[in-house]
Formats: C-alpha cells, sequence, structure tokens
C-alpha cells in the first residue's frame, strides 16, 4: 500500500509534513496492541427527538450502546438506519441504539418528521445540531459514523462510512457483545493491573488530513488536522495541530490551531480555551467548524454550562478567532410543564469596525426568546430575535436595528408526516467576519441539501440581512420499503426578488428481491434555472458485494441581462460503484456537459470528466481514499454557506485515522 501511495503523490512525499502522515497511515492500520483496551467513555447527554433528555450513561446501565451519527441528506446513512432499525428490534432491550443527528440548524426541524415518517421506533434518535458530542468522541466531517460501546462504556468498535452489508460485521461484534464482555477485536481484555495509573487509558487521537495535486496547474495542497484529548477524573484537556504545507489558499503554517481545558461534574462543565455552540437553533448564535467548506467561527475565552432539574443554562465570554471582538452571551431555557420549553438569548459585543472620537466603549446587543412544545401528533418552535446597535450614518436611522423571526410546525399521522418552516431576517447578521468570511450566527436556511450531486450544486447562501423563507415537506413510508417525498421551498428578498425557489419529489421502492431503485426530480430557480432527473438502481449480488448505478440528467438555463442571453445546456452525472463490505469499494465517475465555449469557466475544459475512487475502511475505525480524474467547477454546500470549487484535474488522497 505504502508503495502505491509513493507513487501518486511523488517525489514531494519526501516532505516532513507527508512522511508524518505516511507514518499515521501505518499506525493507524496496524492491529491494537496484545492486551490494549479503549479507555471508558465521558459521560454526556442529548436532547431526543420527543423533547425529553437522554444520558448516554444511563443507556450504559441496561446493556451494551451502539451510537450511529448521521444526517438527513446523507444517502448512506439513510441505508444503514433501517437495519439499525431490526437490529435494535430483534435485541430489544439488551441492547440500546442512539441514532445521533448531526443536522445543524439548517436541516435539524426535518429529523422528527422524517424519523416519525419511516417507522423507526426501534431508534432512540438524539439530537446534536451544535456538535457538542460529535467534538467529544472525535467523530469526523464523514457520516455515518458508527461506535459500539460495552457495557463499561469502553469502545470495542468503530466504524467510517456504510456499504451494503456493513451490518453483518456490526451483528457479528454484538452477538460477542450481548452475550457476554465483547473485547476490542476479538481479544481478552487484560484484568486492571494493581496501581496501574488512571492516565494510562485517556488519550485518544484523531488525525484527518487531505491531499491534492493538479495535474494543469501543477499546484499542490496538504492539510492535515490532529486532534489530541486527554481525560482525567472530571477533567479534560485537548489540542488540535493544524498542518499546512501548503493550504487551499497558498499559506504554509504548523500551528497549534485549537486548545482548551475543561472540567465536568454531574450537570455542570467549564471550559476554557476555545469552544463552539449554538442557542436554540442558531437565530442569535452558532460558532462551529466545518471543514469541507473551510468554516471555523469558534471562540476563544471562557464557557459554563448547567443542565439538570429542567433548566438548561448557557454562559461565554469570547473572541473570535478573524475578528477583534469581545463577545458575551447568555442562554436559559426552562420546562415549566411536560413538553413545554421556553428559552431566552442575550448576546452583547463590540464591534470593531467603529471607533469613538472620544474612545467610549460603544456595544451592540442582540435578544431573542423562543418557545416550542412536542405532542403526540407534532410539535413546534418559535422564536423571535431583535438586534440595536449604534448607527454610524446619521443619515440612516435605521441602520442600527435588526429583526428576525423563524417558526417550524410538524405534524404526524401513522406513515404520513408534514414539516412547515417560515423564516424572516432583517439586517439580523451578528459579527458578519468571524473567521473572515462566515458570520457567528447561523439562522436556519431554508434550502434543502439533497442526496444527489447535481441537485446540491445549485448555490444557496443564507442571508441573515434580507431573506424570507418558506418551505414545506410531505412525507409517506409504507411498510413494504416505499418512501415518498414532496418538497417546496420559497426564499425571497425583503423587497419580493426571488434568490431560491425548489420543487422536489422522490420515490424509494425499498428492496425488491436483489434490487432497490430510486427515483427523484427536481426543479431550482437559483442563480438561473434548473431542471433536474435522477435515479440509482443496486443490485445485491451477495450478502456482502453490491453494484450501483447512479444517473443524474440537469438541465441549466443560467441567470443573464436583458441584454446578455448566456443561452443554456445539459450535464449528466453518472457513477458506477461497486462494494465490497465491510472493507473496500471502488467506483468509476463521469461528467459531461454540451456548453459551448463562452458558457465554459476558467480553466474549465470541454468534457467528458472521467474520474474514479479507492476506499478501503480500516479496522479500527478509520478510513483511506484515493480520488483521481477531472471534475466541473462547481459550488459546494453545506449548512446555508457555499463555497465555490475551480474545474480540477488530477489525484486526491484523504482520510482518518484513529488511536
Amino acid at each position: 500500500m505504502s508503495g502505491t501511495i509513493a507513487a501518486i503523490v511523488g517525489r514531494r512525499l519526501a516532505a516532513p509534513g507527508s512522511l508524518i502522515v505516511m507514518l499515521l497511515v501505518l499506525v493507524g492500520s496496524a492491529p491494537d496492541a496484545a492486551g490494549a483496551v479503549a479507555p471508558a467513555a465521558p459521560a454526556w447527554s442529548l436532547e431526543a427527538i420527543d423533547g425529553r433528555t437522554v444520558s448516554f450513561h444511563d443507556q450504559l446501565a441496561r446493556g451494551p450502546v451502539v451510537v450511529s451519527f448521521w444526517a438527513t441528506w446523507c444517502k448512506p446513512c439513510l441505508k444503514e438506519l433501517p437495519h439499525l432499525d431490526r437490529i435494535a428490534g430483534e435485541y430489544g432491550d439488551r441492547l440500546t441504539v442512539l441514532a445521533v443527528s448531526t443536522d445543524a440548524s439548517k436541516s435539524v426541524a426535518k429529523v422528527a418528521p422524517f424519523v416519525r415518517s419511516r417507522g423507526w421506533e426501534n431508534l432512540t434518535v438524539l439530537l446534536d445540531p451544535g456538535a457538542r458530542v460529535q467534538e467529544l468522541l472525535q467523530v469526523g466531517p464523514a457520516v455515518p459514523f458508527l461506535i459500539v460501546f460495552d457495557t463499561h462504556g469502553r469502545e470495542i468498535y468503530r466504524h467510517i462510512g456504510y456499504k451494503e452489508g456493513d451490518e453483518r460485521e456490526l451483528e457479528a461484534v454484538l452477538r460477542a457483545a450481548v452475550d457476554g464482555e465483547a473485547p476490542p477485536h476479538g481479544e481478552a481484555p487484560p484484568a486492571a493491573a494493581p496501581g496501574r495509573p488512571d492516565w494510562a487509558e485517556t488519550v485518544t487521537a484523531t488525525d484527518r488530513f487531505e491531499y491534492s495535486y493538479d495535474t494543469d496547474t501543477r499546484r499542490e495542497i496538504f492539510e492535515n488536522w490532529l486532534d489530541v484529548a486527554y481525560r482525567f477524573g472530571d477533567f479534560r484537556t485537548g489540542v488540535m495541530l493544524n498542518s499546512r504545507a501548503p493550504s487551499e489558499e497558498g499559506d504554509r503554517s504548523n500551528e497549534i490551531a485549537h486548545r482548551y481545558f475543561e472540567f465536568a461534574r454531574g450537570d455542570v462543565l467549564i471550559r476554557a480555551g476555545h469552544f463552539t455552540g449554538i442557542f436554540g437553533r442558531g437565530l442569535v448564535f452558532n460558532a462551529y467548524e466545518d471543514r469541507t467548506v473551510r468554516v471555523d467561527t469558534r471562540l476563544d475565552g471562557l464557557y459554563a454550562r448547567y443542565e439538570g432539574h429542567g433548566v438548561k443554562a448557557q454562559a461565554f465570554s469570547g473572541t473570535p478567532l478573524a475578528a477583534d471582538v469581545d463577545l458575551r452571551g447568555l442562554d436559559l431555557e426552562v420546562n415549566p410543564l411536560g413538553g413545554l420549553q421556553v428559552g431566552v438569548t442575550g448576546l452583547t459585543y463590540r464591534p470593531d469596525d467603529y471607533v469613538d472620537p472620544m474612545g467610549r466603549v460603544h456595544r451592540e446587543n442582540v435578544v431573542s426568546g423562543r418557545i416550542r412544545q412536542n405532542f403526540g401528533w407534532g410539535d413546534y418552535y418559535v422564536e423571535a430575535g431583535a438586534k440595536t446597535g449604534y448607527d454610524y450614518d446619521p443619515f440612516d436611522d435605521e441602520a442600527d436595528f435588526g429583526r428576525a423571526w423563524y417558526g417550524n410546525l410538524n405534524l404526524y399521522a401513522g406513515a404520513f408526516s408534514a414539516s412547515f418552516e417560515a423564516s424572516d431576517y432583517e439586517r439580523f447578521e451578528v459579527v458578519s467576519r468571524a473567521d473572515g468570511t462566515t458570520a457567528l450566527n447561523q439562522p436556519p436556511a431554508l434550502a434543502r441539501e439533497l442526496t444527489w450531486t447535481l441537485l446540491n450544486r445549485a448555490p444557496h447562501t443564507l442571508n441573515a440581512n434580507d431573506e424570507v423563507g418558506r418551505n414545506l415537506d410531505l412525507l409517506y413510508s409504507g411498510d413494504d420499503g416505499l418512501s415518498v417525498l414532496l418538497s417546496g421551498a420559497d426564499i425571497e428578498r425583503q423587497d419580493g426578488g426571488t434568490v431560491y425557489q425548489l420543487a422536489y419529489a422522490s420515490v424509494a421502492s425499498g428492496r425488491r428481491g436483489d434490487f432497490r431503485l430510486v427515483g427523484a426530480f427536481g426543479y431550482q430557480d437559483s442563480k438561473g434555472l434548473r431542471q433536474t432527473a435522477a435515479a440509482e438502481l443496486t443490485w445485491f449480488a451477495t450478502e456482502s458485494h453490491s453494484f450501483t448505478l447512479q444517473a443524474e440528467q440537469q438541465h441549466v438555463r443560467p441567470e443573464g441581462s436583458p441584454a446578455i442571453d448566456p443561452g443554456a445546456w445539459d450535464q449528466q452525472w453518472f457513477k458506477l460503484e461497486y462494494e465490497m463490505a465491510p472493507r473496500w469499494a471502488f467506483a468509476a465517475i463521469v461528467e459531461t456537459n454540451n456548453k459551448y465555449d463562452e458558457q465554459r469557466e476558467p480553466g474549465e475544459g470541454s468534457g467528458p470528466f472521467p474520474a474514479g475512487q479507492i476506499s478501503w475502511s480500516l479496522p479500527r475505525g478509520g478510513d483511506l481514499n484515493l480520488w483521481f480524474g477531472e471534475r466541473q467547477a462547481g459550488y459546494l454546500c453545506s449548512g446555508g454557506v457555499c463555497k465555490y470549487e475551480p474545474a480540477f484535474a488530477g489525484v486526491e488522497l484523504f482520510g482518518t485515522f484513529r488511536y
């Protein structure tokens, strides 16, 4: 394997950063040392889709626990979850399966109706929109991500991604875990040595890297993120080493980008250093990291949280990484009645773009209130906020005031679910460039993230200063595996101008013998009109080998001007994938279009654009991926933030390793 990687990466592999990665590959894929036992997992709790709080350690008291991280827009996740629901039903009270949704503020409202319509009654579905538990367990950006804990809270199995048939390896692990004690990778756990220090089993590390080489421009990019955490009793500390040699922006550095120290006991947590967090659904405050689109709005300062006796409270004082702004925030949520929750948020900060002639400190303030309730046949969430500040322009009396509100209503009736959202944001962006590009708040964006490649290339960047939106989802799932989704969205500016529109329908047949078929159609108005038809056919050759063919066709008419008509074009995307569970996947991809020269982006070829990918799931919860070929220019969007990706031809190597 190392010879193959060396041939791909080339002579620059001798660079220090690349040598480190090679060592990490060897260590991350090596078998466990004899007698090694994973440390017991820390305590954590999250809110379930029915509004109750679920404690991880309370579930451990009942037996082994499976924790699966997933998202509504993740196609492999939606293939894995039915198997997890079946497995949970077979084991009953002897096993708990926690399905932790990683959907952020943009799509968290869709989780409950999606799950209710599918009828997954054996899963305990939790919400982690602020990625709190994802950071705690060092879960990477790739989902699905599955971890199995034994009754002592020790991690005995970890797996990234899902291939048809992966559930067979999981079932083998669970048979051992439920019948007795499940040792890591089949080895007998040693008895604790007398006097052995606790710190010997409390260090965890996860490494993620991305390498690319563009054969046209001869440009090389290498980035590496090494997260190391150390826990001793009630204390926990960690650092993240970020290496760029160089980064996408061209800079070179090796630095400790994040560091923290925290104390957690019972219902209280106090943290000093870097931290992320979310108040409500992000209307006022949502500090987060998304390495896919290079967003990092975490703060540096002091953070405290209390959760207990029907009260949830958060408070912080901190500064963003790329803005000289001091912020202080407070969020309080109480549960006065069963199913009813009321919350208030306050945020104050000193802006860095104004200097008072008298040297006085001017602060801007943001407040919001919210209410939500879960009941047997539905749930709702409503939040409204106001933003005040100093008027720096004496000729504009309204520049110092902003307002926002957001509402969500979900209804359930057997196999049917409906979800409606509405929003109205005006001058409500908080600290516009907290990391150099992204604001510190991310109110729910009502443009959906879908499970198809071409449909997700229609960009919509959330604008908290000028946006009015509505969306509606209707869902149905039958006992025979048939599922239907109808979705519509309409987003405008305050003056009524259209920003984004969507009409979408998808139908999945469920498995019929050795085959499964999924089809979809979408209409989008986003910087032009797009009409997309897509289909996916899977053939289950054996229990662990499958072939999947995915085909997408999109008709594009970009926006122009009264004097210029840019014309229309068609583009196609095809993928044939062969999966060998639980380790290997091979994919062949090709993109085509009929653009003429004036419609192409600078540096974009005429096509076709062939590519291939080889993925290897490592035994201890890591993965290694090799991508090679060409792809078109386009937008990459995540959580309402879009990043333009230029056309590319070359090689990419990326992966995750767990230690």
